[in-house]
């Protein structure tokens, strides 16, 4: 079997091999690539063809490796495939073709590092020997993940009823209660209701601290899916105010929960609760087959960092799911193990100062919870 690798330019054969894989994501989206490419990144799109057909997909994008001052004039980078590479199966000659073709650009790219981390989950029942496999193409697994590991996922083939009763019942009450107090949920269509949905999200980072791209950013983002009807901005407002958004992708038969936010006052109507029930019925009526909630705490214990936002998905049911191991192929180990042991040191501290917060807070709870 004769693979050949090229770069791919075409949209829409692009998307439609990810889109009939099971393990194709958003992430490694034509549109996706765009947006690196907007932010000021370099990618690669890289296609293994077989007879002229898409067999194989991977993008990869090009970073600057942090150098400190001490070393000037030296620049090194690093590639990065996220939730990538995409081919047909575990034996796929596509593979191994695409990373040798990796492998090129690397050095083209002086990279220290090529990192993947395709999508291939806990539920995959081929995990262990995907695994193997990369491992026998020269991988190591790398424990710190860029894109986090662990996402909370819903089916939500189910109909409308089922979905809402498999609800926790404080969630199913929080979603009645929420439409009779006069939270009405809408879509976006004017660029006040953008400006709107942009400073709740500030209001949200400020609050959670959580970083934020730029508003243009998130216009850009919209642009690339909205127009093909693949995304949706959605405003919960009472009495004509807005107090929570949220925008969706869909991708295939999936659809992703991007972005959030709610307004620090009016949190007793739980507008978050009939928001996100709506958006499970909008990715519903685009023919999706799971929602994604997005990120999770990797280790699910209490204190972790995000457990409350767990804790809160978690009531719309689902299932939790842990994606394989970052998988990075060293070129330069010297300078890719100091690297490592830096950033290792700013994620414990990072760790610890999250820790402190994500424990205040469920503190700070119990005692509301027992004034009440």
């Amino acid at each position: 079997m004769t693979i050949s690798i090229k770069e791919i330019s075409d949209q829409a054969q692009w998307n439609n091999f990810l889109t009939a894989q099971p393990r194709g994501h958003l992430l490694q989206s034509y549109e996706w690539g765009e947006l690196n490419r907007y932010l000021g990144g370099n990618i690669y799109r890289l296609g293994a063809l077989q007879d002229g057909r898409l067999v194989g997909a991977l993008q990869l994008s090009v970073a600057p490796v942090p150098l400190p001052a001490s070393v000037p004039g030296l620049r090194l980078n690093w590639l990065y495939g996220t939730r990538g590479p995409t081919v047909e199966g575990l034996d796929s000659p596509a593979l191994k073709a695409l990373i040798e073709q990796a492998h090129d650009i690397a050095r083209q790219e002086h990279a220290v590092v090529l990192r993947l981390e395709p999508n291939i989950a806990d539920d995959d029942p081929d995990l262990h020997k995907w695994l193997a496999t990369y491992h026998r193409l020269g991988f190591r697994s790398n424990p710190i993940a860029i894109h986090g590991r662990r996402s909370w996922v819903l089916d939500i083939r189910p109909d409308a009823e089922q979905l809402l009763a498999n609800f926790k019942m404080t969630w199913r009450q929080n979603v009645r209660a929420s439409e009779r107090k006069g939270v009405v949920i809408r879509e976006a269509n004017s660029e006040a209701d953008f400006d709107t949905y942009y400073d709740l999200l500030k209001i949200t980072s400020e609050r959670d601290d959580f970083f934020i791209h730029s508003k243009d950013y998130n216009k850009e983002i919209l642009r690339h899916f909205a127009s093909k009807g693949d995304a949706v901005l959605y405003l919960a407002e009472h009495e004509g105010e807005a107090i929570a958004a949220k925008m969706l992708i869909r991708f295939g038969d999936w659809c992703w929960d991007m972005f959030g936010a709610s307004s620090n006052h009016k949190r007793n109507l739980k507008p978050t609760y009939l928001l996100q029930y709506r958006c499970i019925l909008w990715a519903k009526q685009k023919g999706c087959s799971y929602f994604d909630f997005r990120t999770i705490p990797e280790i699910l214990e209490p204190g972790e960092e995000m457990w409350g936002v767990y804790e809160y998905k978690k009531g719309f049911g689902g299932f939790s799911r842990l994606n394989m191991p970052t998988q990075d192929y060293v070129y330069h180990p010297l300078i890719y193990q100091a690297w490592r042991k830096m950033v290792e040191i700013r994620r414990a501290r990072r760790h610890k100062e999250r820790q402190k917060i994500e424990l205040e807070r469920a503190e700070r709870g119990k005692q509301s919870s027992t004034t009440k």
